[in-house]
């Protein structure tokens, strides 16, 4: 038995598995040079802790998530009501300048637009955002 686990054990379990799952946990503990008892204590260790890490994990998640879905929902709703101001806004300019004559206001549009496009892949430094 390896050191690190000397005296720890007081309980015994007893499971039985397939031929082929009893050859290759051998092949394992070989290769490791450990017994089987102690190659699948580990792995039995090592799977009941990620586990648990995994359900800690969603937790925080769910934990996270409920704390700022007010503030994502405000956001979502600051966004909707800004989209629809800039699109209102241009479907009026459009139509201002038809009203003024203006026989290139799709030109004029697609013009706007473009700029607007370069606009957005400026940072605040007036550099390229990547």
């Amino acid at each position: 038995m390896e050191a690190k686990y000397m005296g720890k054990f007081t309980r015994l379990i007893q499971i039985r598995i397939t031929e082929d799952l009893d050859k290759r946990l051998r092949a394992e503990a070989t290769r490791r040079e450990l017994s089987v008892a102690v190659l699948v204590r580990d792995i039995l260790e090592k799977a009941l802790t990620e586990e648990a890490a995994i359900d800690g994990r969603q937790a925080l998640d769910q934990a996270i998530r409920r704390a700022i879905k007010k503030d994502v929902d405000r956001l979502a709703g600051l966004l909707v009501k800004s989209t629809m101001a800039g699109a209102t806004a241009m479907f009026l300019n459009v139509q201002v300048l038809n009203d003024l004559g203006k026989h290139d206001a799709a030109n004029i549009y697609h013009v706007a637009r473009k700029k607007a496009v370069e606009y957005l892949r400026l940072s605040e430094d007036g550099g390229e955002i990547k």
